[in-house]
């Protein structure tokens, strides 16, 4: 038997915003270096958590949405999350994984600071999550 692989948080997380939001914006886990001209999209990082066992991982997730005004970008912010909510509730699986859980740990709020704070024509709304997410079956 072959023993389940821990799922990739980052690439199911684009999964789930590709399914649920999937004109919304460019989904990526490294800021493309046309960023501007890739506006909208969404960054996605993990910037923390640990395996909890072969099964389930868990990671801390940054993420930001970056538009060209503030609004668009704090509309963006929380359609994600709400994507995210929902893919929790439906149980979402793709062929990265399931998502188990998800919270909030901070956000969505204005980061002026980073990839957009030396541009006055975008704006960044950057939110922290912790999730939880179950092996590819």
């Amino acid at each position: 038997m072959i023993a389940p692989r821990v799922a990739d948080i980052e690439a199911l997380a684009l999964d789930v915003l590709r399914h649920y939001l999937p004109d919304a914006a460019n989904y990526v886990v490294t800021p493309p270096h046309d960023w501007v001209q890739s506006m909208p999209f969404v960054w996605i990082v993990r910037v923390g958590g640990s395996t909890k066992n072969p099964i389930v991982d868990h990671a801390v997730l940054s993420v930001s949405t970056i538009a060209a005004t503030r609004k668009d970008a704090s509309d963006l912010a929380r359609k994600v999350q709400t994507a995210f909510w929902q893919a929790r509730l439906d149980g979402f699986h793709s062929p990265e994984g399931k998502i188990a859980d998800f919270q909030v740990v901070k956000g969505p709020q204005l980061d002026r600071d980073g990839l957009s704070g030396k541009h006055s024509d975008s704006y960044n709304f950057d939110a922290t999550y912790d999730v939880w997410a179950r092996a590819p079956y």
